[in-house]
């Protein structure tokens, strides 16, 4: 009889990574939307790891893994002094899992928008501040 009961059971069993996995495949976080969002505008993002971070532009991604490219150029040298090779390139294959936390530009300004940006929302704030005085 518990052999019958076992065949006509329902339940499944899943281990705890499993269903992280399901989810992930069924249903793409926030966290790959953002990336593909960065993938596809060729924007550069920090991640953060367990006991690292990293800068780069993704080139790819799937839902385990995005791989990022990474610029390094050499500073602190005069023109005359420049190695023969003052570009590095760096790619870095990360697990999704190990990502604690990303940052992503969403808006670049020069400075004479920031400072537009800066007199508008002072003046915003004054506005306010009469509308609340006058009531």
């Amino acid at each position: 009889m518990a052999e019958g009961m076992m065949k006509n059971s329902t339940r499944q069993e899943h281990a705890p990574g499993d269903r992280s996995a399901t989810y992930a495949a069924s249903t793409p976080s926030r966290l790959y939307h953002r990336l593909e969002e960065a993938l596809h505008a060729g924007s550069e993002v920090w991640f953060r790891m367990p006991g690292t971070r990293l800068v780069g532009i993704p080139i790819f991604l799937d839902t385990d893994y995005v791989e990022v490219v990474d610029v390094d150029v050499a500073e602190g040298f005069e023109d005359e002094e420049l190695p023969d090779e003052p570009y590095q390139r760096t790619v870095w294959l990360i697990r999704l899992e190990e990502i604690s936390a990303i940052s992503y530009a969403t808006d670049r300004w020069s400075k004479e928008r920031f400072e537009r940006l800066l007199e508008q929302s002072h003046k915003d704030d004054e506005s306010t501040s009469e509308s609340h005085e006058s009531h």
